[in-house]
């Protein structure tokens, strides 16, 4: 059998089909089920015409049948293109023309949230087990998946990767996590982001099984937290996860990414988890999840490098004629090898800019990164920041140049500008014809620009704040100088204060300005807690010490429901301790959603 992002599942579903390979709210699915799953559906998908070449959209919430089309779109042939049903409808309809996707594998539950255009194909549990058509067997080549990533054209930008780039990642993680215990890997990432792909394919090729949660926000709500041991967690989430200290309990192995990574923070990882080993690790999408690794050890004192390149990377620290550059001097990370991606789907200009000629390899090609760091004397690399306006926000890869040009694109805005402030992506606008008024905050305003980006782009793109200018502070030049972007000034709701009134409200308050360094008697009980500067990371911490308060479970799909203090209160002391009908009702959906998972043949040991 070639090998192939997918093959060596298959195997060991063959050795040992009784093993558990999915933990998650839905019970346990084991090898040989999600094989015979994954297969009928593959075999289904090559009678509508699936093959090499061909994408198959994954429209799926995370849920099993996530999985299952993931491999069935892989074992038809195809390549899957991930899509988010969370994402807003103008996204994924662009990603699908933009892909040439024509098939689209999705639930009932997601079906509604599906762009138009492709055959639907739906999980819907019934599954034919009449013989189907044979898939015709993809070679290394052959693309295993496209991710669309943010673009700085102010559209996504398709990467398509390969299997043989997949496979050269899976042997490198062999060698990474030799001796690591793989027996339980999270799986929080989104199918959107290539972390998923060491995530679920580290574990189902190797024998593990993935611990599939909704989000890291949500891994101290899982059944089988007390599974996993092996974590993939951006730092900023990490730091989130031990402020509340709910980690899951048998971790032994610590992957970090996305960020950079400071020994503050490995330390606390050692001393307040069970973790033997903490990775390093560093990769843009184009190379294949990661590029370089570092084992940072337990004693160390320095901050941490982004480690040496994996077998089979290619690393050139270049000046700007793409001339290497010395141990300690800084330059642009470029990178080729068995990882490098095809390049970038329908952009022959940018896959040119960015995949050139590789000057010290005939006939190969190296990708410029972006990023700007150092080879140390033996032999690591240290990250010193972008050459460029790409930003990492908790993890996510962001063009503030796309944000900006979705911003421009507004009604009334004449002019814009974004950049990362703390924890916050924040938007500055100059509008058409507006009176000169200085720095300032508009809650109409800004509601009407956020509600226009919320149909064009994911949540964690449209800025937490948009910031209302006379005009953009610019360099001597005449570009935009972000430097000197103003600090966001303090909001203003523009209604009376109401503050806490009742015995709960007081004790709400005082938690949130705990958390929010905020004075107590400052914050207005209708206000939600992300618009006076609450992320999803503090959720974590809010449920727990409201738990801790008031002697009654809180989790954070609570905190999602009731978004400030009066609702809240309310909720808390309401003896009976019911729920809003809204909540009840959505609760009882997923009830039944789980109950039809289970029936679906999988397993529900705990």
């Amino acid at each position: 059998m070639t090998a192939t992002l997918h093959s060596e599942f298959i195997g060991q579903a063959v050795k040992d089909p009784l093993a558990p390979a999915v933990y998650s709210e839905a019970g346990v699915l084991s090898y040989g089920e999600l094989e015979a799953r994954s297969r009928l559906l593959a075999e289904r998908l090559v009678a509508d015409g699936a093959g090499p070449g061909v994408p198959v959209g994954i429209c799926v919430e995370r849920t099993p049948d996530l999985l299952v089309a993931v491999l069935a779109a892989l074992r038809a042939g195809s390549c899957y293109l991930p899509l988010d049903p969370a994402y807003p409808a103008e996204r994924l309809s662009f990603m699908v023309r933009d892909s040439g996707t024509r098939l689209l594998l999705t639930t009932p539950a997601s079906r509604a949230n599906c762009p138009a255009g492709p055959t639907v194909v739906l999980l819907d549990g019934t599954v034919t087990t009449e013989p189907g058509e044979k898939p015709v067997p993809v070679v290394p080549g052959d693309t295993a998946y496209i991710i669309y990533t943010s673009g700085s054209t102010g559209r996504p930008k398709g990467v398509a990767i390969h299997h043989s780039g997949c496979v050269a990642m899976l042997s490198a993680m062999d060698r990474i996590f030799d001796g690591c215990d793989l027996s339980g890997v999270s799986a929080a990432s989104s199918v959107c982001f290539d972390m998923s792909v060491m995530e679920i394919f580290g574990a189902l090729c190797r024998g593990g099984a993935v611990v599939l949660v909704e989000s890291a926000v949500h891994l101290p709500e899982s059944r089988y937290a007390d599974r996993i041991t092996h974590l993939n967690v951006v730092p900023s989430v990490m730091n989130g996860l031990l402020d509340a200290s709910c980690l899951p309990p048998n971790v032994r192995t610590v992957v970090f990414g996305g960020e950079p990574l400071r020994r503050k923070l490995v330390d606390r990882a050692y001393r307040e988890t069970g973790a033997e080993r903490v990775f390093n690790a560093y990769g843009p999408t184009e190379g294949t999840v990661f590029c370089s690794f570092k084992l940072v050890a337990r004693d160390g004192t320095g901050e941490p490098s982004i480690g040496t390149p994996s077998a089979g990377v290619r690393a050139y620290v270049l000046d700007e004629n793409l001339r290497k550059l010395p141990a300690g001097a800084s330059g642009e990370l470029c990178i080729g090898g068995a990882g490098l991606a095809h390049g970038y789907v329908n952009r022959p200009r940018t896959t040119a800019e960015r995949f050139v000629p590789d000057p010290f390899m005939d006939g190969e090609r190296m990708y410029r990164t972006g990023d700007v760091v150092s080879f140390t004397d033996d032999g690591e690399l240290r990250f010193g920041g972008r050459s460029d306006h790409q930003v990492k926000l908790r993890g996510y890869r962001i063009e503030l140049e796309e944000v900006e040009a979705r911003l421009t694109g507004c009604p009334g805005v004449r002019e814009a500008a974004a950049t990362v402030t703390g924890r916050r992506l924040v938007g500055y606008v100059v509008p058409e014809g507006g009176a000169r008024s200085g720095v300032r905050l508009d809650g109409a305003l800004q509601a009407a620009i956020t509600g226009k980006l919320a149909t064009e782009l994911p949540d964690y793109m449209v800025p937490a704040t948009i910031v209302f200018l006379d005009a953009l502070p610019l360099a001597p030049g005449g570009k935009l100088d972000r430097a000197a972007l103003p600090e966001p000034p303090a909001a203003d709701t523009g209604r009376p204060l109401r503050a806490a009134g009742t015995p709960t409200e007081v004790a709400l308050s005082e938690i949130w300005g705990q958390l929010l360094d905020l004075e107590p008697a400052s914050i207005d009980v209708r206000s939600a807690f992300y618009d006076l500067g609450g992320d999803s990371l503090l959720l974590i911490r809010l449920a727990r010490l409201m738990t801790r308060r008031f002697g009654r479970r809180v989790r954070v799909p609570d905190l999602f429901s009731f978004r400030d203090i009066s609702s809240l209160g309310r909720w808390l002391d309401d003896e009976s301790g019911a729920t809003p009908e809204v909540v009840t009702s959505a609760r009882r959906r997923a009830g039944a959603r789980r109950a039809a998972l289970r029936g679906r043949g999988g397993s529900t040991g705990s």
